[in-house]
């Protein structure tokens, strides 16, 4: 792996540089939309509450302006009128306006102002209409006085000291009888409640949010704290589980998404530990594995001893990764010679154990006791002191004499041996006996039988343990006994390795690649044809 993709890694493997905690973060969010949720309400109220008001002041306005239009006579544009006469109605409107002003009403009244048809002489004021000056801006469209015909509009009016705000409502005045327009009425109302109104809203509005500011805030972020403590406790649960302490369960109990969490990051720690033994076991048990199989493999003789007259060949492949059969060619005196061939009840580890015993007790035997029955009954006792119930072991013992012309059969519950004879014929030899390790002694030597067989030139003996035989293909079908005599008939002429080699190729087209389920032994020992 390059620099780079290791350092790319172990920046991975470590946890992000906490800067906000995610209290802080749910703080700062709740507070952003209950600020803007203040100023939205707040805002909303203070123009509904400024469009009411203006409302109320435009209805007010708008029914005095037409009260006072329909008081007014339109006298000036009599030209019939003595000029004395049209001054005296002058002064005694400017009364009647003065009086209007000064009735106490809903909205303060500041003047009315009577023009002519050009809007530009002043009939008359309810003021004198020379202490006031006014500064009108755009007309403000207002729906509820479309069918009066009065026209409003915002501005200042000033009386020298001081600017107030004012509405000023307009209609025009028309002759008797016509509709030519002959003046204009003017109506100002003080917009001050308007004013003070817009003011008061906002000042309320700037409350409520300094009391979200400096209450709200703090509660929020309380709340927050409160609410994300079961995240920060399985933070830590699952720092402690990151650190190996797999036994570390969580204690949030909420009844929420987050104690569902807890609940499952609980099962997971304790799944872990489960498959943390569990690996932990298997590794244990692999070790044993390794070690017995060295065992096994320094016990399995390396290179066969030769033996004159004879030629062997040997195949051995456990099921798993440390078997239960086997095999051995003991030189024993007076130029004799002993093969073995054994297969343990159990596999894997207890198996090899037995196998172990059992070829330290075999060699021991064969070297202070004169013939095959007393060597496996010495070996059977041994193992029956020390077997755990429920084990056995199955062994076939051919004892070659001096001359190789004579083998001497022992069968201890093992695969009944076979001789191949140079001819093709296929022979097979059942002596009585049981099978290692199930009787401590008197049973198994009265059961026990030695069988005498001739080996002539060119006769093979084979010994080989059940996983041959009971070999299986996908299907369940064993490779058996008949399949394997006929390939050994075809193989009469073969040498001991050709033999092997064509055994085992038969099988393996039997099996068509099935996982085996037993080890395999297979020995040849074939006497060598004379001159």
């Amino acid at each position: 792996m390059s620099r780079g993709a290791t350092a790319r890694s172990r920046s991975a493997e470590r946890p992000p540089r906490q800067i906000f905690p995610i209290a802080v973060k749910y703080g700062a969010v709740s507070t952003v939309i209950l600020l803007s949720f203040v100023m939205w309400v707040g805002n909303t109220s203070t123009d509904l509450a400024l469009q009411s008001t203006a409302e109320q002041v435009n209805l007010n306005g708008s029914e005095q302006v037409l009260l006072v239009s329909s008081l007014i006579t339109p006298f000036w544009a009599d030209d019939s009128l003595p000029e004395e006469e049209q001054l005296a109605a002058q002064q005694q409107l400017g009364k009647k306006l003065n009086a209007f002003i000064t009735t106490p009403g809903p909205h303060k009244v500041l003047d009315v102002l009577v023009l002519d048809a050009n809007g530009t002489t002043l009939i008359a004021s309810a003021r004198g209409g020379d202490r006031l000056r006014v500064r009108l801006g755009d007309q403000i469209e207002t729906d509820s006085l479309v069918d009066t015909g009065v026209r409003v509009r915002e501005g200042t009016l000033s009386d020298g000291n001081r600017n107030a705000p004012v509405r000023s409502f307009e209609v025009e005045l028309t002759a008797a009888g016509s509709s030519d327009k002959v003046g204009s009425v003017q109506l100002f109302l003080s917009a001050v409640a308007i004013e003070r109104l817009e003011k008061s809203l906002q000042e309320a509005l700037w409350s409520q949010l300094w009391t979200v500011i400096l209450l709200g805030i703090p509660l929020v972020l309380i709340v927050g704290f409160l609410l994300t403590r079961p995240i920060r406790r399985l933070r830590e649960d699952m720092v402690q589980v990151s650190r190996g302490n797999l036994d570390h369960q969580s204690t949030v109990s909420t009844t929420d998404e987050l104690g569902a969490l807890a609940s499952s990051f609980n099962r997971m720690t304790r799944f872990l530990a489960d498959a943390r033994e569990q690996e932990l076991h298997a590794q244990a048990v692999a070790r044993d594995l390794s070690i017995a199989t060295r065992i096994q493999n320094a016990l399995l003789p390396e290179t066969l001893p030769e033996i004159s007259g004879i030629e062997i060949a040997r195949y051995y492949q456990p099921a798993k990764e440390v078997g239960g059969d086997y095999y051995d060619v003991i030189d024993l005196p007076g130029d004799r010679a002993g093969i073995v061939v054994a297969d343990v009840s159990g596999k894997g580890l207890a198996g090899s154990l037995v196998m172990t015993m059992t070829r330290s007790l075999v060699r021991m035997a064969a070297r202070i006791q004169p013939d095959a029955a007393s060597i496996l009954g010495e070996v059977n006792a041994s193992l029956s002191r020390d077997m755990t119930e429920g084990m056995f072991v199955t062994m076939a013992w051919a004892e070659l004499d001096h001359d190789r012309g004579r083998v001497r059969i022992a069968r201890a519950g093992h695969n009944p041996p076979l001789i191949l004879r140079r001819s093709g014929r296929v022979e097979q030899f059942q002596p009585e006996g049981i099978a290692l390790g199930m009787d401590p002694g008197p049973i198994f030597r009265r059961s026990l039988e030695v069988s005498d067989v001739d080996l002539a030139a060119g006769d093979s003996l084979i010994l080989y343990t059940d996983g041959i035989v009971e070999a299986m293909d996908h299907d369940g079908e064993e490779y058996g006994l008949k399949r394997f005599a006929r390939i050994l008939q075809s193989l009469n002429e073969a040498t001991p390795d050709d033999l092997v080699k064509g055994v085992l190729a038969d099988l393996a087209l039997h099996v068509a690649g099935a996982e085996a389920s037993d080890d395999i032994t297979l020995v040849v020992a074939r006497r060598e044809l004379t001159g």
